[in-house]
């Protein structure tokens, strides 16, 4: 009788002893994920960054960890925005914790040094990370009918779906690569100098290597992206795929940024028919005489040959050319 009852009680006991190791896991797992938080907090703050979170909520006992992060605000060191948002919610994988999703709960709103603010709505907002041996492995952003909104400027942005990853490059130590694909992109505005291809792009994905990325984590207050140019840092585009207005095509390139902020690189894109493409682009309002009528030779010579280019779109010394044809002068990407 003894033996059946402990038959019967073993599975119990071993039940509960399980139980209250999960549970007490579970919590532990909670109180580490919490220290983790403030102590990149205040290591931010530490390098004079301003990093704020209100109040932390914890949620999905027993089976996930979901911490409430509520009255998020992040501003980096090196200054030039500022982040805020009521809530977002951390994912934690419990059997994984290397691996943690982060969820926009509520509009994200960044502010530029200028006072300029641009909102992000979405139906889905979902940034990914994770890590190997406390290094990168891989991160990525992925949203769903996203919008960004500037209220002193004209128009929206709007998105139906955009992913975004990253991962640090095997092949070359300190190069990351990043994949973008951006579907049913509606531009605020015209975008100058092609004004003739409209606002709608309907596909836009890229294969690119971040050269020098690693200088991308350095600081240079008032000019963030200095250490990157200076260590002669480019986006090595080995695939691009655009389908804008008259525009379709899949092409290579490179760019950066010269010792004046502004774009320097080029982009070969094939294209079938570049008839329309410079006709396009030679009935823009922002195009002097000079282009437009360079552009109007090109456009009637492609139209009435039927033949293909491979278009070389170039900027450099602050210019920017299409096959050779002068469009316009370039100013800085950002600052003054």
């Amino acid at each position: 009788m003894k033996r059946n009852w402990l038959w019967l009680a073993g599975p119990w006991a071993l039940f509960i002893v399980l139980a209250i190791g999960w549970v007490a896991y579970w919590h532990v797992a909670a109180a580490e994920a919490e220290r983790r938080i403030q102590s990149f907090l205040t290591e931010q703050q530490s390098r004079g960054a301003s990093a704020t979170i209100g109040r932390i909520v914890r949620h999905g006992f027993p089976v996930m960890l979901r911490l409430e992060l509520q009255d998020v605000s992040y501003g980096p060191a090196r200054g030039g925005w500022q982040m805020t948002t009521q809530r977002a919610d951390l994912h934690l994988n419990l059997l994984n914790p290397q691996h943690v999703t982060l969820e926009a709960e509520a509009p994200i709103a960044f502010q530029r040094a200028g006072g300029a603010v641009t909102n992000v709505t979405a139906d889905a907002l979902i940034a990914t990370l994770r890590t190997s041996n406390g290094a990168l492995a891989t991160a990525g952003i992925e949203a769903d009918n996203l919008t960004l909104d500037d209220p002193a400027e004209e128009g929206v942005l709007t998105a139906r779906k955009i992913v975004l990853s990253i991962r640090p490059d095997p092949r070359v130590s300190g190069e990351y690569q990043v994949a973008f694909d951006a579907q049913a992109l509606t531009l605020p505005r015209p975008v100058r100098s092609f004004e003739g291809l409209g606002q709608d792009v309907q596909a836009l994905r890229a294969a690119i290597v971040v050269e020098q990325g690693a200088a991308l984590l350095q600081t240079s207050p008032g000019d963030p992206l200095a250490p990157w140019r200076e260590a002669n840092g480019k986006l090595r585009f080995d695939a691009l795929v655009l389908n804008w207005g008259a525009l379709q095509s899949t092409g290579t390139g490179e760019g950066g940024l010269d010792d004046q902020r502004r774009l320097r690189g080029i982009l070969r894109l094939p294209i079938d028919r570049p008839g329309p493409v410079f006709a396009a682009i030679a009935n823009g309002p922002d195009i002097d005489e000079d282009a437009r009528n360079g552009l109007g030779l090109l456009a009637t010579a492609y139209m009435l040959s039927g033949d293909d280019i491979n278009l070389d779109v170039e900027a450099n010394n602050g210019v920017l050319r299409l096959e050779g044809v002068t469009v316009r002068t370039l100013p800085p990407v950002y600052g003054d």
